[in-house]
């Protein structure tokens, strides 16, 4: 039976550290950079405030490292392990003497309160796009993926709600509505969305989407006709670890499609392809045996004629990372950049801001869903790294946004640059709700003037997508509500009558 503290315990428990010394306070850091960043890279006392440390991450960073008690009383959510009717009082990889210092460490050093983001709030609302809802039939707003499909002029969305794909017309007429069975949360296509016509390809099944460790995710392919009505085929993969993302691709260049599997998982989780051997079967091989691939890219990124895999981890090991392909099966995996396990890493993509020819990397960190909920954090928003030819990264830009979850660079006004449509799963929903999505109006030199919608408070932003879904021949822009449980449960009548999704229709270049 496990064994609770409430969180008041945990403050006195720890509340007899009044202060360090100077000596103690080094013997603390040496220690949580010894044991800390064994499992990720060392995260800063400043990241977060003091009670958030004492609270929350040092219990629970207590139970990794093997922590049973302390001060005489348990950890919570433990299990107590007796011995002849009596408490283990320690089992631990790490002495209380250096457990002690790193509670020390953290609890003398780390602020009071978090700084509140460092730019002015955003008061203006473009004029850019006109905002068109696609309202429910049934249910609550439960939108896991958009996606603009710019040949058909179509939109799809997936909902968690009813394990539903839906497909609808420009004008958000739903011209089709299928049970997959699953909750989707990416598609591929087997031939690009440039010209009309029906499609095919695979979709991927999340399995449950709260976080856990099972493997019920799977993959499917699909077929949809000419007129959007689709058709779930053969499943190609089940048991998958919580996938994300399900990429057909060749990575032995043999002429077969593999698949490569972003298999986030929660406290584990996989990073592996799936080797066509050309007999109906797939042989496993393994890339990553951690958690958290969320986002990855399959290209020949060094010119050696080998498809490489840049990719990024949402969990633990926060980072983005090079797997170069070696050839005959075999990849060597290298660190491009590295982020502290508080950022909470959400999203990145690939484009070429400062116009060298080659791609730099727009990167989003915000998700505010773990040990440190409670907390607004200075350092969430949306980061631009510039490549300098050799796949180094170094960064140019940073927009602070409370809960940022995704951000598109595209020219939008058709200025010549790149501009930015960026949405937040996470806002400071007292101060700046306003924030939860906002159009970033390159003005050169990496400034940007921010923007908001009138609709802001329409939805949970969590998924975008952008395309010309109307023809006009300029970019337009879908994101999609998702109405978590937890949210339904606090303002269940708030999101009655709300949208699937909102398609900002943009008018740069004429108004349908």
């Amino acid at each position: 039976m496990k064994r609770f503290l409430p969180a008041f315990a945990i403050v006195c428990m720890l509340g007899f550290i009044g202060g360090c010394t100077s000596g103690e306070n080094t013997q603390g850091e040496q220690a949580a950079k010894n044991y800390c960043a064994s499992c990720h890279i060392f995260p800063a006392p400043s990241l977060l405030d003091k009670n958030t440390w004492v609270k929350s991450i040092l219990p629970i960073m207590g139970q990794k490292l093997g922590i049973q008690y302390y001060n005489g009383q348990p950890y919570p959510d433990l299990h107590v392990v007796t011995s002849q009717n009596k408490q283990v009082l320690q089992t631990a990889g790490i002495s209380l003497e250096d457990w002690n210092n790193i509670v020390a460490y953290y609890r003398s050093t780390a602020p009071d309160t978090m700084p509140y983001l460092g730019r002015p709030a955003v008061t203006q609302f473009t004029q850019l796009f006109t905002a068109k809802p696609a309202m429910l039939e049934h249910g609550f707003p439960s939108t896991t993926y958009v996606k603009i499909d710019p040949g058909n002029k179509w939109i799809y969305a997936a909902s968690g709600y009813d394990s539903s794909i839906s497909v609808y017309d420009a004008s958000l007429k739903k011209l089709s509505e299928k049970d997959v069975h699953g909750v989707v949360v990416d598609m591929s296509f087997d031939s690009g969305l440039g010209k009309p016509g029906g499609r095919a390809g695979c979709f991927d099944n999340i399995g449950y989407i709260n976080p856990n460790d099972g493997r019920t995710g799977s993959a499917n392919r699909y077929t949809l006709t000419a007129k959007g009505e689709l058709f779930v085929g053969a499943q190609i993969a089940g048991a998958l670890p919580r996938p994300v993302q399900f990429t057909p691709c060749d990575l032995d260049t043999d002429g077969k499609t593999d698949y490569l599997v972003c298999g986030f998982g929660n406290t584990t989780g996989e990073f592996y392809w799936m080797r066509n051997t050309a007999d109906g079967k797939f042989e496993k091989k393994l890339l990553d045996a951690i958690p958290g691939a969320i986002k990855a890219y399959v290209k020949d990124f060094n010119n050696d004629g080998l498809p490489d895999i840049m990719v990024l981890f949402a969990q633990a090991q926060e980072g983005i990372y090079m797997f170069t392909n070696k050839g005959k099966g075999n990849f060597e995996k290298r660190d491009v950049l590295r982020f502290p396990p508080v950022y909470g890493s959400c999203y990145f993509e690939l484009d070429d801001f400062n116009h060298d020819g080659y791609e730099d990397i727009l990167y989003c960190c915000g998700d505010n869903a773990d040990y440190s909920a409670k907390e607004l954090k200075d350092y969430h928003g949306m980061y631009i790294y510039l490549n300098d030819g050799k796949y180094n990264f170094k960064q140019a830009s940073f927009f602070p946004m409370y809960g940022c979850y995704k951000a598109v660079a595209r020219d939008f006004d058709k200025d010549g640059d790149l501009d930015i449509a960026v949405i937040s799963f996470f806002p400071d929903k007292q101060k700046r709700p306003q924030e939860s999505f906002l159009y970033l109006e390159n003005k050169g030199g990496f400034n940007y003037t921010p923007f908001a919608i009138p609709q802001f408070g329409a939805g949970n932003w969590l998924t975008l997508d952008v395309g010309d879904v109307d023809g006009d021949g300029d970019d337009d822009i879908v994101i999609g509500n998702l109405d978590m449980p937890k949210v339904r449960q606090r303002s269940r009548s708030q999101q009655t009558g709300k949208p699937a999704f909102l398609l900002l229709e943009n008018h740069t270049l004429g108004r349908k």
